[in-house]
């Protein structure tokens, strides 16, 4: 990776770490803490009879609430992280969880009063039967927020722990947790928002359940049994893939999980697609109401992730098998839609607030992983 991207090489003890993420990226966390607290996603949600500075305080409550516990009991070695964190950064543990919160209460659209999705995710995985190494393939593109931009970054860990395996992925310079990446067993994670009717009420966001995958398994079936034994908070969709040529999604809410194994090509974009998981999702015709931000007022919710969801099938139609990443890349991350129009519901997304902030490819078999800060269709991948 260039000096352009945003990387952080940290080894030690979980504490070590996070007092050296928290202290070297001080001013940021600072800075991603007001934005979100100022965001205007984020205040959609606030009651007109309060002000800002109580709504602020009630959310951080509320939120270190729903994770703290669930986090300290389940996840000790990353709670270590956080208050590494927190030392480092001098922010208190409470608005710190305030922010990890964030991943999972942004799948919670009733939080926003319907607000618009904050994470339009497209990835896709190809098996090893249609792969043209022998090996599982994994795209990713990574949309949010252009103001989170800034803050993402790629690192590797390396716990001095010998029981957690060394870990190469993407993140926030505020978070503890990892939101795609691979470990040193070749076994490869990433993950994108899903919508469910119930987020919960405690549990552990995402992307420390990816992080905990990626530093204890070895093998999708390993990863799976991780996701389905710890508490849950929000929805996600994890891709999975192993050395041994297994790949997998795993759509999640706090209650169910679904699996889907057994096509050769897997596509992930913000719906649930496993008909076990639909009852559980916000209703196919949801639309969002006029206390959402105004450029999402009386959009559908889902139209965006199917339109990209279908982008992807046609994408791959026109591509001769056996797939390569270089294939994908071009058909998949560089995809403007059928029209070749970059818009803000395309998979290389070029949204005026929501945008593409960064690709990666995976090749599992060898073990490597590629990426590029900001839109694929306009960077080489590294």
């Amino acid at each position: 990776m260039t000096d352009e991207m945003n990387t952080l090489l940290l080894e030690g003890t979980s504490y070590e770490m996070g007092v050296e993420q928290g202290t070297r990226y001080r001013s940021q966390i600072d800075d991603l803490y007001d934005k979100l607290t100022s965001s205007e996603y984020f205040l959609s949600s606030k009651p007109a009879s309060i002000s800002d500075f109580s709504f602020v305080k009630r959310a951080i409550s509320s939120s270190s609430e729903m994770i703290q516990e669930a986090i300290r009991v389940h996840l000790p070695s990353q709670w270590d992280h956080l208050e590494g964190m927190s030392k480092g950064s001098d922010m208190s543990i409470k608005k710190l969880l305030f922010i990890q919160g964030i991943d999972a209460l942004g799948t919670k659209l009733s939080y926003r009063r319907e607000g618009s999705p904050v994470n339009n995710c497209s990835a896709v995985g190809v098996s090893q039967r249609q792969s043209e190494n022998g090996g599982v393939l994994m795209v990713k593109n990574w949309d949010g927020p252009n103001s989170l931009h800034p803050h993402l970054l790629f690192r590797r860990i390396k716990h001095s722990n010998q029981d957690r395996f060394e870990t190469l992925g993407s993140g926030i310079d505020g978070m503890a947790g990892i939101n795609n990446g691979m470990n040193e067993k070749g076994l490869s994670v990433v993950y994108n928002y899903a919508y469910p009717q119930d987020v919960g009420k405690k549990g552990i966001p995402a992307m420390f359940l990816v992080r905990e995958v990626l530093e204890t398994c070895c093998t999708v079936g390993e990863a799976i049994d991780v996701l389905k034994s710890f508490p849950r908070l929000g929805g996600a969709i994890f891709m999975i893939g192993d050395g041994r040529g297994d790949l997998a999604v795993v759509e999640s809410s706090p209650d169910r999980i679904g699996i889907r194994s057994k096509e050769d090509i897997l596509i992930c974009t913000n719906h649930y697609v496993e008909p076990s998981m639909k009852e559980f999702e916000v209703p196919l015709d949801a639309v969002y109401t006029d206390q959402a931000p105004e450029g999402s007022r009386g959009k559908s919710v889902h139209s965006s992730s199917y339109s990209r969801y279908e982008d992807a099938l046609h994408e791959l139609k026109k591509e001769k098998t056996p797939y390569s990443l270089k294939s994908l890349h071009r058909r998949i991350q560089c995809s403007h839609g059928e029209k070749d129009i970059p818009g803000e519901d395309t998979i290389c997304n070029h949204g005026d607030k929501i945008s593409t902030g960064f690709g990666l490819m995976i090749d599992v078999e060898d073990e490597n992983f590629h990426a590029v800060m900001g839109k694929p269709c306009q960077k080489k991948m590294q």
